[in-house]
């Protein structure tokens, strides 16, 4: 009895599997250098914020006979730091950005080259191959990627035709990791035929008909303002919880000696102007209790 996958059920007009690319992937990912870079804030199931940048890559190959021009495109996402919105207390993270790690990680090969009658024709190819992972998973971070990527490579390739491709991996097991495989695909404008066994496959007509959403409830943007405003309450900090802590024993003091309602009102009123301060830094708020 074979070990392979069953073959999946391809409808006959589905887009090939492959294509004369001119080299190799892994060629097109060392050759690729780093352009654009945006941050981003995500919140994990913990509760606890994380920050990301998504670094853009790209690197572009020419036949030497004839005019075939390939073309990668990959966004790749680090993460910089983590926030306890519980005490404010915070972890860095010393992750390296380059092409080499798998995780985090989603690309399109392009190929443009001329049809039989002379037209341009593109052909795309969805990847990392068989290396679509997430970590930590479920957080919506290969659906903020896939948005990226689509609404980059959608601006210079629209007509593209995204190769078959293959769901089967080895490390896929759970039905529900399955689930979850197959509706991203889905929820990102895939055609997607699944079959028995975790196997299937997933194309699209053209790059224009896939998603440039994701949910922003998991992930937003932070421009450069807020990552300057964020950046220097962040230096402020220390000193604030000082005066925070000052503040407090004062309040204790004056509970103590049972003195007027209206000191009680200013200390308080102190004490949450500080709390807005610290609420700047990604939505972390002092413990005041």
């Amino acid at each position: 009895m074979s070990d392979q996958p069953p073959e999946p059920e391809v409808p006959a007009d589905a887009p090939p599997a492959v294509a004369p690319w001119i080299s190799t992937q892994h060629e097109m990912e060392t050759a690729a250098r780093p352009g654009r870079t945006r941050v981003f804030r995500m919140r994990m199931k913990s509760g606890h914020v994380r920050v990301a940048a998504v670094t853009y890559f790209e690197s572009a190959a020419r036949g030497e006979s004839d005019s075939r021009v390939e073309h990668l495109y990959r966004v790749q996402l680090s993460w910089l730091v983590e926030f306890d919105p519980r005490d404010g207390k915070t972890q860095r993270y010393a992750e390296r950005t380059g092409t080499g790690r798998a995780t985090n990680a989603l690309q399109f090969r392009v190929l443009e080259m001329a049809g039989p009658d002379g037209r341009r024709l593109s052909a795309a190819r969805l990847g990392p191959k068989g290396q679509i992972v997430a970590d930590p998973p479920n957080m919506g971070i290969m659906s903020l990627l896939r948005a990226l990527l689509v609404e980059w490579v959608a601006e210079r390739h629209p007509d593209a035709t995204v190769l078959t491709g293959s769901l089967y991996q080895v490390d896929v097991q759970s039905e529900d990791a399955l689930a979850v495989r197959d509706n991203f695909f889905a929820r990102s404008g895939f055609t997607v035929k699944p079959t028995s066994g975790g196997g299937g496959t997933f194309y699209a007509r053209s790059i224009r008909e896939l998603k440039t959403t994701w949910n922003n409830d998991k992930a937003s943007e932070l421009i450069a303002p807020q990552i300057a405003e964020a950046v220097s309450a962040q230096l402020e900090m220390p000193a604030l919880r000082q005066q925070v802590a000052a503040l407090q024993d004062q309040l204790a003091a004056t509970l103590k000696e049972k003195r007027a309602t209206e000191v009680l009102s200013r200390i308080w009123l102190a004490i949450t102007v500080l709390a807005v301060i610290f609420g700047l830094v990604f939505g972390i708020q002092p413990r005041l209790g």
